[in-house]
């Protein structure tokens, strides 16, 4: 099989995950593990290819096609599309396994006894409809991705049957999304397909609405948080990799087709920073580990969208850093979730004020809090460290005031999540255990933890000259 091939089958096999509802056990576990892990190689090999014999070259190829509406359905396959959905099925995999032990009656918070089946076709159906929304070629199949996505989100906030309402907000924001993509198809005609699309301010600004409510930045920011009712490892895969990290994939994608012009900068600059300093006045006022986490993913997407505003002005490095940032997030929020998920397991809580000595308690759970909570404020050994510094070096190509008010709210936001961080280090990783009958840490999860981590260190190093060949296209 050739590149193409291999992305669809890649793309398409999570679906499959459907047809084992009803399974349960061991039987449901094998039954993921292969099918992602399947997916995973396929993904790989024609990541390989592309990147040792294609590199910078954008392959385009529709299967549906209907008149002047143009593709309905196909793959777009480029450095940016070949790197997030890599990124994407490769978390896919490692929250599987993760699962495995997570999904479980042993889970001290969260004991699970039936409905594994269920869990892994949920998470086949998001998975799937995540890299069809990658590789899209059209905003019609945006639409539709988004939809299943959508579907999914709801089956797993009431996964437990406790979050009907939150399940019910998540589902309708983001089919207001779904609507206002279709709105923009429809505007644009037959220039719905990315390789055919034009300037257009009004497509662009619905097309931007929709990515905010993806991404959950203002004025619709309440769902994701409401959501981390969802099973900690689906919330990882959906924070690093599918829904509001695709928001800011959606908009690049727009960008770097479209081509623009700069009337909708201050648009954009001005929701994006309006959304960081909500996300700063939050931080310090949250004691539950999944709520924390939530409000980051916001301001993280906040800043690939302070990154894209460049590529308004014209400026390919927006691009390129826009995609880098969501690549080096994607692997340190995964691991940010699945520390907190360690101290489901193990200890029975998330709500930080129950959580103490935890060094001693979940080690490899608190190892990976420690580099996953200062990672995200920036911290080396971890990728945003580079990201961040990146985009406060591509600020002189904002204009006026935004050539200090970008980079400010990027070094401010990782300045305060940083001093919450802090503030809770001590108790939790030093303090006196908390008295607990018996800890149990799966093997298999801790494996999960150190993979994660050792991909964080390195991906920002390996990804930094390939996000380099991103640009304008068309």
């Amino acid at each position: 099989m050739d590149v193409m091939e291999l992305i669809l089958v890649s793309m398409l096999l999570p679906f499959l995950l459907l047809i084992g509802w009803k399974l349960e056990g061991r039987g449901a576990d094998a039954f993921a593990v292969a099918v992602t892990g399947i997916s995973l190689i396929l993904n790989g090999v024609a990541a390989y290819e592309y990147f040792a014999f294609h590199m910078g070259k954008s392959y385009v190829d529709s299967y549906i096609s209907a008149g002047t509406t143009g593709s309905l359905f196909g793959l777009d396959v480029d450095v940016a599309s070949v790197l997030m959905g890599l990124t994407s099925i490769l978390l896919a995999f490692l929250v599987v396994l993760y699962a495995v032990n997570y999904m479980s009656p042993t889970n001290r918070k969260f004991p699970l006894e039936k409905g594994k089946g269920r869990f892994y076709a949920l998470f086949g159906l998001l998975t799937s409809a995540s890299m069809v929304f990658i590789y899209s070629t059209n905003l019609i199949q945006f639409a539709v991705a988004l939809e299943l996505m959508a579907i999914a989100m709801a089956g797993f906030v009431d996964f437990y049957g406790t979050a009907r309402l939150d399940a019910a907000k998540a589902f309708a924001v983001l089919n207001v999304g779904v609507l206002l993509i279709l709105s923009a198809a429809a505007l644009l005609g037959g220039g719905q397909s990315l390789t055919t699309m034009k300037s257009n301010n009004t497509a662009l600004l619905l097309l931007m609405f929709a990515a905010f409510m993806m991404s959950s930045q203002l004025p619709f920011y309440s769902w994701l948080p409401d959501s981390t009712a969802a099973p900690i490892p689906a919330s990882a895969y959906i924070h690093a990799a599918s829904i509001p990290p695709l928001g800011a994939f959606m908009l690049f994608r727009v960008i770097q087709y479209m081509k623009p012009n700069s009337a909708t900068f201050w648009i954009l600059g001005s929701f994006a920073v309006a959304l960081i300093v909500l996300m700063i006045i939050y931080y310090p006022i949250q004691r539950e580990g999944k709520q924390l986490i939530s409000y980051s993913t916001m301001a993280q997407a906040g800043i690939a969208y302070l990154t894209l505003t460049y590529a308004l002005l014209g400026h390919q490095a927006g691009l390129q850093i826009a995609i880098y940032q969501v690549i080096n997030h994607a692997f340190v929020k995964a691991l940010a979730f699945m520390s907190i998920g360690g101290f489901a397991y193990s200890l029975g809580t998330t709500n930080f004020n129950e959580i103490r000595g935890i060094r001693y308690t979940v080690p490899w759970a608190s190892v990976a809090w420690f580099l996953s909570f200062f990672g995200l404020a920036g911290v080396l050994p971890l990728g945003l460290f580079f990201s961040k510094i990146f985009v406060v070096m591509v600020t002189h190509h904002a204009v006026g005031v935004a050539s200090w008010l970008f980079p400010a709210m990027v070094l401010l936001d990782g300045a305060v999540f940083l001093i919450v961080t802090i503030a809770w280090f001590r108790d939790m990783f030093f303090g006196e255990p908390t008295p607990v009958s018996e800890v149990h840490s799966p093997k298999l999860t801790a494996a999960v933890m150190v993979t994660l981590i050792l991909i964080g260190i390195v991906v920002p190093w390996v990804t930094i000259n390939v996000v380099t060949n991103i640009g304008f296209m068309g």
